[in-house]
């Protein structure tokens, strides 16, 4: 299963020390970082807004919250099942052809 994930670095609110350690902390930790077991990741990228978008895979979601719970104490954080948009084509014509046979009849 493929998951897109945001992510917006939290600073409303805070002082402009505690960003600047909020950022810091944030640097240090994603330093120790490395992929959980079974999440393969395909893109991880920045917005220029602070924040990003993350693009994995896992079989787990599992795998996938414990990615993302480790950094929720700097960022507020989406994540979005998603599928490729041909699979997500080929269901929606199988969907629209059920209902119209359901509303016919």
């Amino acid at each position: 299963m493929q998951y897109v994930i945001e992510y917006q670095i939290r600073t409303a609110g805070l002082t402009h020390d505690q960003n600047l350690d909020n950022q810091d902390a944030l640097l240090k930790a994603f330093g120790k970082w490395t992929p959980e077991e079974g999440l393969t990741v395909n893109a991880f990228l920045s917005n220029l807004n602070n924040g990003g978008y993350v693009l994995v895979e896992a079989d787990d979601p599992n795998v996938v919250y414990s990615f993302v719970s480790k950094f929720v104490y700097w960022n507020d954080i989406s994540v979005v099942p998603v599928v490729d948009v041909a699979d997500g084509v080929a269901n929606g014509a199988k969907s629209l052809a059920w209902a119209r046979a359901a509303a016919s009849g």
